[in-house]
């Protein structure tokens, strides 16, 4: 997927599983998470596959990322979403 730094495609199933529990846990918590970033880029794909467009987020500054929601496998979501 990238390029820029010869790093290998990461593994669809693990990268779900990560987010999974990432969002699992991130419901869980009753206080927003607090970030501060100088000067971050991160390239976001738009969609799976590794032909993906994909979006550049930066971040310069505080970053407050809070969710509110119910816990549930991420296939589910995704299968919501595309309805």
């Amino acid at each position: 997927m990238s390029q820029s730094t010869d790093l290998p495609d990461p593994d669809p199933e693990q990268l779900r599983l990560a987010v999974e529990r990432l969002l699992d846990e991130t419901v869980d918590r009753d206080e927003a998470l607090h970030v501060t970033a100088d000067d971050i880029s991160v390239s976001i794909p738009m969609r799976f596959g590794s032909d993906s467009p994909q979006a550049t987020w930066r971040f310069d500054g505080d970053v407050t990322i809070s969710v509110d929601g119910i816990r549930g496998p991420l296939r589910e979501w995704v299968d919501l979403l595309e309805e």
